[in-house]
């Protein structure tokens, strides 16, 4: 895959477009050397970025955990956004919006630094999030060896970079292991989420899924309890220990890039897809909404 450095095209910076290689940012910006970054993540479909005034929204309150503003308004950020696919003639596809800290100080404190923003867009190559036939053989998890931090010690719910360092980490040591990702859990040895997609189980025709406490709230995943509320499918929210892996009959992901994946195993535990009612709905669900053929279910 061509590296993201070397593309062509266009790319939405600090209000207006610039070719895709003169976006760039100093090596002493505050985001890079503290992490105050955030970003989000928007799938295209169609033409059409899938709940783009969702992920705006959490964009801004990501910015306001990590204690900054963002420097242009959601109407703003909305009208860049579809601006950028369009100009990149995009019709499947993924957006990926940014915001840091620049590079007025570095050292950790930073009340006085400015505030960018970019907005970048590209086609999605097919095995790009998971091998290509995924979503029929599902794909291979383990538990990781990192936890995600309290909401006392973390801002867990800011979609910030820094989150993201035990995800990188723990799926880079998943794919060494021979699985495809990585099983993240809380303080407390719960489930929490993959490293980078939220977690369900099924188990005699319901759904499991563990809660948010340390982790952000997935806009995917409101989709997903909002397809299971539709279709008459129950589900349960709470705190899931690893032996529930075993008394669960089914898995999946969920989230923006990699949509609804099945799961064919967690460590020695195996699921076998076919027959799974229950997944077979939700995927139907996803597709229906992102296709247009169904209303789209706005998370609160």
């Amino acid at each position: 895959m061509l590296p993201f450095d070397q593309r062509t095209g266009k790319i939405w910076y600090d209000g207006a477009l610039v070719d895709w290689a003169d976006a760039r940012l100093h090596v002493l910006s505050h985001g890079l050397h503290y992490a105050s970054s955030i970003f989000e993540g928007i799938r295209v479909y169609g033409g059409t970025p899938f709940l783009l005034r969702e992920h705006i929204a959490r964009l801004g309150s990501s910015a306001r955990l990590l204690d900054f503003g963002l420097a242009y308004g959601a109407d703003e950020l909305h009208e860049a956004t579809r601006t950028v696919v369009a100009e990149a003639g995009i019709t499947e596809g993924y957006v990926r919006i940014n915001a840091w800290r620049g590079s007025e100080i570095i050292q950790t404190a930073a009340l006085h630094t400015s505030v960018h923003t970019s907005v970048a867009a590209w086609e999605l190559p097919e095995g790009y999030y998971a091998a290509a036939d995924a979503l029929d053989k599902g794909v291979a998890l383990v538990i990781g060896r990192y936890r995600r931090p309290s909401p006392e010690y973390a801002p867990v719910k800011s979609k910030a970079a820094g989150n993201y360092m035990i995800g990188t980490v723990s799926k880079n040591e998943a794919l060494r292991a021979g699985f495809d990702d990585a099983l993240l859990l809380d303080d407390r040895g719960n489930f929490v989420e993959a490293t980078g997609a939220h977690l369900f189980f099924t188990r005699d025709g319901a759904l499991h899924t563990p809660t948010t406490r340390c982790t952000i709230d997935g806009i995917t995943r409101a989709c997903v309890l909002a397809i299971a509320e539709r279709e008459g499918i129950a589900c349960e929210v709470g705190d899931l220990p690893p032996a529930f892996a075993g008394e669960a009959d089914g898995a999946f992901l969920c989230g923006t890039a990699c949509e609804i994946l099945p799961v064919s195993r967690i460590g020695d535990h195996c699921y076998d897809l076919g027959g799974n009612d229950v997944l077979r709905r939700i995927v139907t669900g996803y597709r229906e909404l992102t296709e247009g053929r169904a209303e789209v279910l706005v998370p609160e």
